[in-house]
C-alpha cells in the first residue's frame, strides 16, 4: 500500500531525511522502493548524483524520481540531495567529536539537566509524529478486522515491548476480547502449539529480531493461525512470518544498515498503535465494549477508595 500524501507531515524535517526514507519505504511500490533502497545503502553517492543517474541506476524513469522526492514531502530533488549531505555531516561532526557514546539515544555524558529534559521531550513528541505521518487507516482496519475475527489474541514481546503488552491486554480484555500472555518464555513458546485458525498471533518487537517472537510467530502461523507484528524494520526476520505489519518509526541511525538495538523510545510508538488499534475495535463493536466496561469497571470498583 503506497502512503497518502495528505497523511505525511509538511517536509522531512521531523527527522533525518534517510530514517524518514528507511522507515517509509515500507509502503512505496517496487519502483518507489527501488530508489529508497539505492539511497539507504548509498547516500555518500547519491547525494553528488544527476535525476538521470539516480533514475538509471534505479531502472526508473526521472518522473519516478521525482515522485519519489514527492512522496517523501521533500519540494525538489535538490533540496533532497541537500538534506542527504546536511545529514551526513551532522552525523560526521558527530563522530569527529566523539560524543556518539549515548546512555539513552542521543543523550550523551556532556548533557546537563536541561539538554536532557529538551532531548527526551523532543523525541517522545517526534516518535507520536512520525508514527501518524507514516500510518494509515486502511493498515489498521486490516488489523482490527483480524481481531474481531479472532477468537483469542495471543501475545509475543520481551523486553521493553512486554510494556506494549501489558496495556494490549488491560485495553482488549476489558471490552471483552479474550488475550493471552505467558511471562514464563516455556509456556509461552509451548502456547503456540495450541493455536489455530481461530487465534491471532501478535508479535511485538521494536527490532523485529528477538529470537522468541520471531519464532513464536513463526510457529502460529505453521499452525494455521493469522500473525500481526509491531516493529520498526521492514527488513527484520519477523515481517517475513507475519500476516499483517505495522511499522513504528523507531530508527535512530542516520546511514548504514539498520541499527538493530532496542531503542528506548520504541515503546511510546507501540503504545500508541495499540491504543489506536484498541480504539478502532471499540467504536466498530460499541455496544459489546461498554458493557464490557461497565463490567471491568464493577469488578476494580473496589480496588479504589
Amino acid at each position: 500500500m503506497e502512503p497518502n500524501k495528505d497523511d505525511h507531515m509538511d517536509g522531512a524535517h521531523s527527522t533525518g531525511i534517510l530514517s524518514r526514507i528507511r522507515y517509509m519505504s515500507a509502503y512505496l511500490n517496487p519502483a518507489l522502493r527501488r530508489i529508497a533502497e539505492q539511497v539507504l545503502k548509498k547516500p555518500e553517492k547519491v547525494k553528488s548524483m544527476s535525476i538521470k543517474e539516480l533514475a538509471t541506476i534505479c531502472d526508473v524513469s526521472e518522473s519516478t524520481v521525482t515522485r519519489f522526492v514527492r512522496e517523501i514531502d521533500v519540494s525538489s530533488f535538490q533540496q533532497f540531495k541537500i538534506l542527504i549531505a546536511e545529514e551526513l555531516s551532522q552525523s560526521q561532526a558527530t563522530e569527529t567529536s566523539g560524543s556518539d557514546r549515548h546512555v539513552y539515544e542521543d543523550i550523551s555524558e556532556t548533557d546537563d539537566s536541561k539538554a536532557i529534559i529538551d532531548k527526551v521531550s523532543a523525541r517522545y513528541a517526534m516518535t507520536v509524529q512520525d508514527t501518524m505521518a507514516g500510518s494509515h487507516s486502511g493498515q489498521f482496519e486490516a488489523a482490527v478486522a483480524a481481531i474481531e475475527e479472532a477468537d483469542t489474541l495471543s501475545f509475543f514481546a520481551m523486553g521493553s515491548s512486554m510494556i506494549c503488552v501489558e496495556n494490549a491486554l488491560m485495553r482488549f480484555m476489558r471490552v471483552g476480547k479474550s488475550c493471552q500472555f505467558f511471562r514464563d518464555l516455556g509456556v509461552r513458546q509451548i502456547s503456540t502449539a495450541s493455536l489455530g485458525p481461530r487465534n491471532l498471533a501478535i508479535g511485538i518487537s521494536n527490532s523485529g529480531r528477538t529470537i522468541s517472537t520471531v519464532d513464536a510467530l513463526k510457529a502460529a502461523r505453521e499452525q494455521g493461525a493469522r500473525t500481526l507484528c509491531i516493529t520498526s524494520f521492514t527488513d527484520s526476520p519477523i515481517v517475513k512470518y507475519s500476516d499483517i505489519k505495522l511499522f513504528t518509526p523507531t530508527v535512530t541511525g542516520a546511514t548504514g544498515a539498520a541499527d538493530y538495538h532496542e531503542s528506548m523510545v520504541s515503546k511510546i510508538a507501540q503504545l500508541q498503535m495499540i491504543d489506536i488499534l484498541y480504539s478502532i475495535y471499540a467504536v466498530k463493536n460499541f455496544g459489546s465494549a461498554m458493557e464490557g466496561l461497565e463490567k471491568t469497571s464493577n469488578v476494580t470498583s473496589v480496588t479504589r477508595y
